[in-house]
C-alpha cells in the first residue's frame, strides 16, 4: 500500500494547489471589482479632475460616448454578477430553472448593452488604433461567444454550450485583469502608452489562451483514459502455443 499512497500524493497536492490558486482569483477578482464599483463616485456626476478614468475627456465626454459609458456602468457589472451565479449554477439540476431563466437575461444584458456600449467606447481608448482596435475585438468577440452559447444551449449541445459561456465569462472578467495589470505596472514605473496597448490586448487574449490549452489538455487526457479502459485485461502478447480450442485440448488434437 505504501508505494501506492505515494503515487497518489503529487496528484493531491496538485489538487490543493489548483484550489488555492482558484480562490485567491476569486479574492482578488473580487477586491478588484469592488474597487471599481467605489469609482464611481466620482462618475455621478462626472470628476475630470479626480477620476483617473476621466482624466483628459472633459471634451471628449459628450454625445454617443457619454451614453455608452453610463450603459457600460450599469452593464458590465450586471453581466459580470449573472455570468458567476450562471457559472456556479450550471450542471446543478436544482438550479436548472433558474439557470435557463438567468441564462436569457444575460443574453439580453450582453447584446443589447455590453456590447454595443463597449464598441463605441473602444473607438475612444487611450493610446491609439492599437488599443482600440484591442478592445474593439474583445467587444465583437463577446458577442460572439454568448450567441454561440445560446445557440447550442438551444440545440441540446451541453458541452458544448458551457465550453463557449465559459469563454464568454472570461471575456467579461478580463477588464478586471486589465486593472490588477494596469496597477502592477504603475507601481513597477513601466506605465506607458505600449505597456497600455498590451494590456489591451493580452488582460483577454492571456485568459483565453489558458483557457484553451486547460481544455485542450484535458479532452487529450479523458481520450487517453478511455483507450486505456477499452484495452484494460486484453493480454499485449499470446504465446503461439498457449491457445487452447474450444473443447480445452490444443490445437494440435
Amino acid at each position: 500500500m505504501e508505494p501506492l499512497a505515494h503515487t497518489h500524493r503529487p496528484e493531491q497536492l496538485a489538487k490543493v494547489l489548483r484550489k488555492v490558486l482558484f480562490w485567491g482569483c476569486v479574492i482578488v477578482s473580487a477586491k478588484v471589482f469592488l474597487a471599481i464599483l467605489y469609482q464611481y463616485r466620482w462618475y455621478f456626476p462626472p470628476d475630470f479632475d479626480a477620476s483617473p478614468f476621466l482624466a483628459g475627456r472633459r471634451f471628449t465626454f459628450v454625445g454617443l460616448y457619454r451614453g455608452a459609458f453610463y450603459l457600460h456602468l450599469v452593464a458590465g457589472p450586471t453581466a459580470l454578477i449573472l455570468g458567476t451565479v450562471l457559472i456556479f449554477s450550471g450542471g446543478k439540476t436544482r438550479w436548472r430553472r433558474l439557470h435557463a431563466m438567468l441564462g436569457k437575461t444575460q443574453f439580453v444584458v450582453v447584446i443589447t448593452m455590453v456590447v454595443p456600449s463597449g464598441l463605441v467606447m473602444s473607438l475612444q481608448a487611450y493610446a491609439g488604433t492599437i488599443a482600440e482596435t484591442g478592445f474593439l475585438v474583445q467587444s465583437i468577440l463577446t458577442g460572439v461567444t454568448i450567441a454561440a452559447a445560446a445557440y447550442l444551449a438551444r440545440s441540446g449541445k451541453i458541452a458544448a454550450h458551457r465550453r463557449w459561456a465559459t469563454r464568454c465569462y472570461l471575456l467579461l472578467w478580463s477588464p478586471l485583469l486589465l486593472r490588477v495589470a494596469a496597477g502592477l505596472v504603475i507601481v513597477s514605473n513601466l506605465e506607458s502608452e505600449w505597456t497600455y496597448r498590451l494590456n489591451a490586448w493580452l488582460s483577454w487574449l492571456v485568459p483565453l489562451a489558458v483557457y484553451e490549452l486547460a481544455w485542450v489538455s484535458s479532452s487529450a487526457k479523458n481520450r487517453a483514459g478511455k483507450r486505456d479502459i477499452a484495452t484494460a485485461g486484453v493480454p499485449a502478447f499470446v504465446a503461439p502455443g498457449s491457445l487452447r480450442s474450444s473443447g480445452g485440448e490444443s490445437p494440435k488434437g
